[in-house]
C-alpha cells in the first residue's frame, strides 16, 4: 500500500482494553497543516473540546487516539485527562502541546485512566514507524470486524490516506465516527479544509446506519508537504487533489455502512426529481432511521408499505403520485401498488448484499441520495 512521505504510526494495548490494541498514535515528521471538523451533537467530548481548541492554530505533530474510554460526561476531569495526555505526548516529541490532537472512542461516562495513556506513551512514540499504519488503525477499532484504510498515489506522485473506525452510532453532521486523512502533498489550510468538508458533504455525511450521531465523531486532515509536491501552483495538481480525497473518503464512508453493527447489507436509497433537496434529503433521512423499514430489508421482505407509510408520515404534499423502484423493479406506479411485482422484488433483495431503493416523485429537478444498512438482531445485541 502506497502511504504518505514523513509520517509514523503505531498502536499498542495500554491497558484501557483488557488485551488489545487500544491506544493509537499518527506523527507528523514535520508540523502538518491541519483540518478539524466535529460533531455537531451539542454533548460534545471533553477529547473533542481539547482537539478544536488545538486545531484552530493550523498545525499538527501528532494525533494520539484512544479506543476503549469515550472520556465523555466528565467535565473537568475529562477535560485534564485529554490535555494531560496531549503535553505528555508533547514533551515526549518536543513540540507544544497545542499541537497535539487527541480523539476518543467508547462508553461514554467512564473516567479515562490518563495515567495508563501517559505510561504506555514512550512505548508507543519510540516504537512508531512508517509500516505500521494497520497497528494504528486496528487500536482505534470497536466493534468494527475489519481495518479501514484507503490509500491512492496521486499523477503528481503526492499521496493521500484515510483511516477510520466506524461501525454505530452512525449519523453524522459534519463528520463521522473517528476519521483521519493525511497527505505528504503540500497545501495551504484554506484550500485543504475547502475540500475535505466538500468531500464530508459529499461523503461521511450522507451514510447512517442507526440515525444517532456520536458525541465523539472527529475528522482530521493534515497535509505536512513531504512530498515537496505543491498541490496549489497548477489547476490540474488540483482537480487531481479534489478527485484523489473524494475517492478515499467515497470508500471509506462506503465500508462504514457495510461494517454496520449486525449489517447484512447496504442499501442505497435515492430520491430523484424532487421540488427541492431538502425534501429528498428529508425522505432519505426518515427511510435510512425506520426500524419498520430496515427490519423488513433485513428479512428479505419487499415491503414497500413501509416506504408509502414513512414518507406520507412527513406531509410533503405529493399526493400520492410518485413511483418506487427496487433495482430496477417498480413496484409502486402513481402511488398505486404493483403487487404482482412483488416475488421479483423478494428475490433482488434475497439475491443481492447491495440493494438500491430509488423513489421518483416527478414534481422537479431535485435529487438525493444516501447509503444505510439494514437492521438485524445481532444489532440490538451489540448495542445490549
Amino acid at each position: 500500500m502506497n502511504l504518505p512521505k514523513g509520517f509514523k504510526y503505531n498502536g499498542i494495548c495500554s491497558g484501557i482494553k483488557k488485551k488489545d490494541k487500544d491506544l493509537g498514535i499518527i506523527i507528523s515528521d514535520c508540523n502538518a497543516v491541519a483540518a478539524g471538523l466535529f460533531t455537531k451533537n451539542e454533548y460534545k467530548s471533553e477529547s473533542v473540546l481539547v482537539s478544536k481548541d488545538h486545531v484552530r492554530s493550523g498545525r499538527v505533530k501528532a494525533i494520539v487516539v484512544n479506543s476503549g474510554c469515550a472520556n465523555c460526561g466528565l467535565g473537568e476531569r475529562g477535560k485534564k485527562s485529554a490535555l494531560s495526555i496531549c503535553n505528555a505526548a508533547a514533551r515526549i516529541l518536543g513540540c507544544e502541546k497545542s499541537e497535539v490532537l487527541i480523539a476518543s472512542t467508547g462508553s461514554i461516562g467512564l473516567p479515562l485512566d490518563d495515567k495508563k495513556i501517559a505510561a504506555g506513551l514512550n512505548k508507543l512514540i519510540s516504537g512508531s514507524s512508517s509500516s505500521k499504519a494497520e497497528d494504528f488503525a486496528r487500536a482505534i477499532m470497536t466493534t468494527d470486524r475489519y481495518l479501514k484504510i484507503k490509500s491512492v498515489k496521486l499523477k503528481s506522485g503526492a499521496v493521500i490516506t484515510a483511516i477510520a473506525k466506524g461501525a454505530g452510532m452512525i449519523e453524522p453532521n459534519m463528520a463521522t465516527t473517528l476519521s483521519f486523512l493525511l497527505t505528504d502533498a503540500k497545501v495551504k489550510k484554506p484550500f485543504l479544509r475547502s475540500v475535505v468538508k466538500s468531500a464530508i458533504a459529499m461523503t461521511f455525511n450522507r451514510i447512517s446506519v442507526d440515525n444517532d450521531q456520536s458525541t465523539n465523531d472527529t475528522f482530521i486532515a493534515l497535509a505536512n508537504g513531504s512530498s515537496g509536491i505543491d498541490i496549489e501552483n497548477s489547476s490540474a495538481n488540483r482537480d487531481e487533489f479534489i478527485k484523489g480525497v473524494f475517492g478515499v473518503l467515497s470508500e471509506l464512508a462506503y465500508m462504514i455502512v457495510e461494517n454496520g453493527e449486525g449489517a447484512t447489507k447496504v442499501v442505497k436509497i435515492e430520491v430523484k426529481s424532487a421540488a427541492s433537496k431538502a425534501m429528498a434529503e428529508k425522505i432519505c433521512r426518515k427511510l435510512s432511521g425506520s426500524m419498520l423499514y430496515k427490519s423488513s430489508l433485513y428479512g428479505n421482505s419487499a415491503n414497500w408499505g413501509r416506504v408509502l407509510s414513512s414518507v406520507g408520515s412527513l406531509n410533503l404534499g405529493l399526493n400520492r403520485g410518485y413511483d418506487i423502484y427496487y433495482g430496477g423493479i417498480k413496484v409502486v406506479k402513481d402511488g398505486l401498488s404493483l403487487y404482482n411485482n412483488r416475488a421479483k422484488a423478494q428475490r433482488y433483495l434475497k439475491d443481492n448484499k447491495e440493494v438500491r431503493i430509488s423513489l421518483d416523485l416527478k414534481c422537479g429537478d431535485a435529487e438525493y441520495w444516501i447509503y444505510t444498512s439494514d437492521l438485524s438482531p445481532d444489532y440490538v445485541k451489540l448495542n445490549t
